[in-house]
């Protein structure tokens, strides 16, 4: 069958209609979309920042939609039922992590932008493995993050399991940052956004935030020696790490989930100088860390701060990222494609 959908043929161009053939195998579903996130790193896709994009490329890792079909070996869904997908599309179910629960870290995983067409279509088809019904409570445009930018938050905080009462950093509050925000604040954490951006000060008291640090100043990142039990990077940035690093309490952890644009250099001494300090990693989520957070967020009322664009409106929403205006979340209502 064919899928319409808007797809980027070269590095640097702007989005064009294009369609695609698929079919619909025995564990897939044919999903028709409701609304697609973009996120910078789709935008970084469009412009091949990594390298690795495969164009045509379909951006778009985070989507809502209502399942159209289903293969006919498929048993936990229905024709009718609102699901969600994110970033990666499959596994092989085989590998130590795939049999452990950790599909996100199979070598012969796929994910969008690089082994698959993404979000921004009438329609996608999903391996059933990596789809997930939606609560009632959650089926709305301030919930598309959830399904890749809210996960990989989710998981890593997971993995330091930070209790009630920590005193706990968010570097850098955008798309992944809000949600670290909003996660550890429902977790009863004492939290702190380090952002360059005094635009946002308002928005991240709102959203529990007890205390704003300029991430570019020394002097104000020097005054938090020794002083958090965890810090998590959503940035991109080029920052002081080694400011960050004193940071910690003897104990404490910084936790990347973003991607900095330069190497992160600093001594090893400042890890194990009177200290067992802990710098860790993290990638996306698995399935059942997916499962958990829909339920997490249903409990808890996590939503994405969403600027919400039509169709018709993509490439002014690509531009927007591109150029740092949109804050939080972006997401594309695909209800009027035409």
């Amino acid at each position: 069958m064919k899928i319409p959908s808007l797809a980027v043929l070269k590095s640097g161009k702007n989005l064009q209609p294009f369609e695609y053939e698929s079919e619909i195998g025995p564990n897939d579903v044919l999903i028709s979309l409701k609304y697609c996130s973009m996120t910078r790193g789709d935008v970084r896709f469009m412009a091949n920042y990594w390298g690795d994009t495969k164009f045509p490329l379909v951006p778009g890792s985070e989507m809502f939609g209502v399942i159209e079909q289903i293969g006919n070996e498929v048993k936990d869904f229905e024709i009718g039922d609102y699901v969600g997908a994110g970033y990666q599309i499959s596994s092989c179910h085989e590998c130590e992590y795939c049999l452990a629960g950790k599909e996100q870290f199979c070598h012969s995983q796929k994910v969008l932008c690089i082994g698959g067409f993404g979000g921004v279509a009438k329609q996608i088809i999903f391996d059933n493995s990596f789809i997930f019904k939606i609560p009632t409570k959650l089926q709305n445009p301030n919930s598309v993050s959830l399904m890749c930018s809210g996960l990989t938050v989710y998981s890593a905080i997971k993995k330091v399991n930070p209790q009630p009462g920590m005193k706990v950093g968010v570097v850098g509050v955008g798309n992944l940052g809000h949600f670290a925000v909003k996660i550890l604040v429902a977790l009863g954490c004492e939290v702190i956004a380090f952002t360059h951006s005094a635009g946002k000060s308002d928005e991240l008291t709102n959203m529990g935030v007890v205390k704003i640090v300029d991430s570019t100043s020394e002097k104000e990142l020097a005054d938090c020696k020794n002083q958090y039990d965890f810090l998590i990077s959503t940035s991109s940035k080029s920052l002081n790490w080694r400011l960050f690093i004193a940071a910690l309490k003897p104990q404490g952890n910084l936790m990347f989930v973003g991607l900095p644009e330069k190497e992160v250099a600093f001594p090893a001494e400042m890890l194990a100088d009177y200290a067992q300090k802990g710098i860790l990693g993290s990638y996306i989520g698995s399935p059942s860390e997916m499962r958990e957070l829909l339920q997490f967020a249903e409990q808890n009322n996590i939503f994405a701060s969403t600027k919400l664009y039509k169709v018709s409106e993509i490439d002014q929403a690509v531009t927007d990222i591109q150029e740092d205006r949109s804050n939080f979340s972006t997401v594309i209502d695909l209800s009027d494609w035409k």
